[in-house]
């Protein structure tokens, strides 16, 4: 099975002096991070909590759990 890939938009304000992102999948928009690592740390969390299992069954549904990992393009090897 292949990855599952999500793209993330960094950019940078140059009125504020800060990096942003966006996940436009997920509709999740941050930033006011001093560099571009802080912005991809804070959007990898804001992945990790759009995507979380705090969701509540009800009882009678079939739960499994998928797994996924989240690595930035720049740390993986080829």
């Amino acid at each position: 099975m292949a990855p599952l890939k999500i793209r993330v938009e960094y950019y940078f304000d140059p009125e504020s002096r800060n990096w942003g992102f966006r996940v436009p999948a997920l509709r999740i928009v941050g930033g006011a991070c001093e560099t571009r690592e802080e912005a991809e740390e804070h959007s990898l969390d804001a992945i990790r909590y759009a995507l979380g299992d705090e969701a509540e069954s009800s009882g009678g549904d079939e739960v499994e759990t998928q797994y996924v990992e989240l690595v930035p393009v720049l740390a993986q090897t080829v």
